[in-house]
């Protein structure tokens, strides 16, 4: 009998805990507004003027490790047929991301980590893309596909 009544005050207690909250809750403002009326040119968080939006210049890569010159030599090659877009590792092991590049791409430099040797590149349009990853003249890896083509140089 202790067991029912205990387990029935600690559900009456839950309920007037949670009705609690609820009251508490609506006595809350929340509102998110300023008190300020909305105007579109100024919809900066900072009450500046909104800027158009500018097109950022595409990524530089890195042709030489920053950390010296690099042990091996590396050469990425893309081919499409006609604009692609390309990402990859460069010899940083930085990821860029290339927007409508004209094909064919090529960026030859020197890295340290064979791992971080990687190139994806896939069309703008309809049509196949193609890579090729040649480390220390040796081509270590090639592909082809009508949707993307990638490669690893490890």
């Amino acid at each position: 009998m202790a067991v029912v009544v205990t387990v029935v005050i600690a559900l009456v207690l839950a309920f007037c805990g949670c009705v609690g909250l609820g009251v508490l809750g609506s006595f809350v403002d929340d509102s998110t507004t300023s008190g300020q009326p909305y105007d579109p040119e100024f919809d900066e968080p900072d009450g500046g003027l909104a800027g158009e939006p500018t097109d950022a210049a595409p990524p530089v890569p890195a042709t030489t490790p920053s950390g010296g010159p690099g042990r091996f030599t590396v050469l990425y090659e893309v081919s499409g047929t006609a604009t692609v877009d390309v990402q990859f590792y460069d010899a940083n092991a930085d990821f860029l991301q290339l927007d409508g590049v004209r094909s064919p791409f090529r960026l030859a430099f020197t890295a340290n980590d064979r791992e971080r040797v990687q190139i994806i590149a896939s069309p703008t349009g309809s049509g196949k893309a193609s890579c090729r990853i040649t480390i220390n003249g040796k081509v270590v890896s090639q592909d082809s596909g009508q949707w993307a083509a990638t490669c690893f140089g490890w």
